[in-house]
């Protein structure tokens, strides 16, 4: 911890300097921190620290990403906040979040270029032989859910202004992207030495495990490779064969999650930056979308009772009440004026619009609680889903059977009391046996719903294998005034300034992937 807030303090320290705009500034480094003698493994404890917290970023995934799977819904004008992808609504500045937190131009360093500083500080330096690895592999964690959500995006010349006088980065496309990261990764795993220097607590993920972060290396890969499934299935099958040679996850320990420290919110950047939003008003304003809860409740899914809670008082907590029998799911695409006549308003009940269910803000409402980036359960779906198309050899279900169980056994990480027996999986797993492979679609469909269950509160996960796959197939909201006219949004929408600060590369990126809108589709989401 001291070395975490003595990180934040130079941080604090580096911000009030660079206020300072005089001609002296102009042959410094706008955001390094190794002024302040940091050390390159501090600058990438803070690197995932800035990742993880989310704050600011958090309204990408929670406000657009989590509605835009129905995983979440909202009423619009309830409490302080806005859930815009519940409507498909453009709202700039939460459009524009996850952009500015990667590149700049968002309160404090910016994740790209503190990435950018570590494989300056550490390449060709055999004591940071692993944390080169380490951040490069970290780097496409960033990347792959920024390029997911905006398509083609400076990558190869991005961050590179102070050491590389690049200014105005091109757009790469996101195949070459998709291309580098894939390569970034074979090869930076693939080199990982446990014989090597570790940087040990440095590290808040694994503690600099070189065995942990090879399996997360070699998951990431299969991530990736499967991403490709409908834009080029070759090369998605030999990247996929690649990552399971390799090792990925088998456990639940596996998981990439980063807990955050400040249960308080004292300071912000320790908090977790969904529980920092939720904090702000309880019961949450953003109610359970009613294609998620009746996912949960029509298929007897023990997981409900952990995931869901209805809050009768908008100004006390310890109203939750977590009885599967009462729990209503909110339709997508409702306000406070048109859910009143919607069939699923009981204007008897004296909660009113506080009878639909929201999250168990004891499960997911820790402000020092994890954030999950890559989990168990959605490598075992993966690698059900890769038997089914033929590309590994082993057993569809095992892996099917092992995704549902390490997904829902995963909830007891995010709070110590979500605890699912093995018999209440079996018995689930009982009544909702795997279909098998004979039937490709449907195997498909029933492996990647259960990803889409499995990947709660990771919206952007979630979102790009909804778009990937097409499961489960939703209904698209038509919200008047919505930017998609009512079809499924595909991504967002460029920051508004891009146009003003890198005109060019901005023009020719439209140009080659399409205009810049919600329904214009990223290369590896092919019709």
């Amino acid at each position: 911890m001291k070395k975490i807030h003595y990180l934040l303090f130079a941080c604090s320290l580096f911000l009030v300097v660079a206020c300072d705009k005089g001609f002296e500034d102009l042959n410094k480094d706008p955001n390094s921190l190794t002024a302040d003698g940091v050390e390159p493994a501090g600058i990438f404890t803070y690197a995932q620290l800035r990742t993880a917290q989310s704050k600011g970023e958090q309204t990408s995934n929670l406000y657009y990403c989590v509605p835009f799977v129905q995983h979440m819904a909202s009423l619009s004008d309830i409490g302080i906040f806005n859930y815009y992808g519940d409507k498909y609504v453009y709202h700039k500045d939460d459009n524009e979040v996850l952009w500015k937190k990667t590149y700049g131009d968002f309160a404090g360093p910016n994740c790209d270029k503190l990435l950018v500083d570590v494989l300056q500080l550490t390449k060709d330096k055999p004591e940071y032989f692993n944390l080169y690895q380490m951040a490069r592999i970290w780097r496409t964690v960033i990347y792959t859910r920024l390029t997911d959500m905006y398509g083609d995006v400076p990558y190869s010349e991005a961050s590179l202004g102070y050491y590389q006088n690049i200014y105005k980065p091109k757009y790469d496309t996101q195949k070459d992207i998709y291309y580098g990261m894939l390569s970034e990764l074979e090869d930076a795993t693939a080199k990982l030495d446990a014989n090597e220097a570790s940087i040990g607590e440095a590290d808040i993920a694994y503690k600099g495990s070189v065995a942990q972060w090879k399996k997360f290396g070699y998951s990431m890969i299969l991530r990736l490779g499967m991403r490709l499934s409908k834009v080029e299935p070759s090369t998605a099958e030999a990247w996929v064969k690649k990552a399971y040679a390799g090792g990925v996850f088998t456990a639940n320990t596996d998981n990439m999650r980063i807990k955050m420290t400040d249960a308080k919110g004292a300071v912000e950047d320790l908090c977790n930056g969904d529980s920092w939003l939720f904090s702000f008003k309880q019961p949450i304003p953003g109610k359970i979308s009613k294609t998620f809860l009746d996912f949960l409740k029509n298929n007897g899914d023990p997981r409900l009772t952990y995931t869901v809670a209805v809050y009768t008082d908008p100004t006390d907590v310890s109203t939750k009440n977590t009885d599967p029998a009462i729990q209503k799911g909110l339709p997508n695409g409702l306000n406070a004026t048109t859910v009143l006549t919607d069939l699923s308003y009981d204007s008897s009940n004296p909660a009113g619009v506080h009878q639909y269910s929201a999250v168990n803000f004891d499960v997911y409402g820790k402000l020092d609680g994890i954030r999950m980036f890559l989990t168990c359960a959605e490598v075992k779906f993966m690698l059900a889903e890769a038997c089914v198309r033929g590309w590994i050899s082993g057993d569809a279900k095992t892996f099917y059977d092992e995704g549902v169980h390490a997904a829902m056994k995963h909830l007891a990480m995010y709070d110590a009391s979500a605890v699912i027996s093995d018999t209440e999986i079996n018995n689930y797993l009982a009544a909702h046996p795997f279909v098998g492979t004979a039937d490709v679609g449907k195997a498909l469909e029933q492996i990647n719903t259960q990803y889409w269950a499995a990947t709660f509160m990771n919206g952007y996960e979630a979102y790009a294998n909804v778009r990937r796959s097409g499961y489960p197939v939703l209904t698209p909201v038509n919200y008047p005034d919505n930017e998609t006219h009512g079809t499924y949004p595909r991504r967002l929408r460029y920051p508004n300034d891009e146009p003003v600060y890198n005109l060019d590369n901005y023009k020719e990126a439209v140009a080659r992937q399409g205009a810049d809108s919600y329904t214009t589709r990223v290369w590896w989401d092919k019709e």
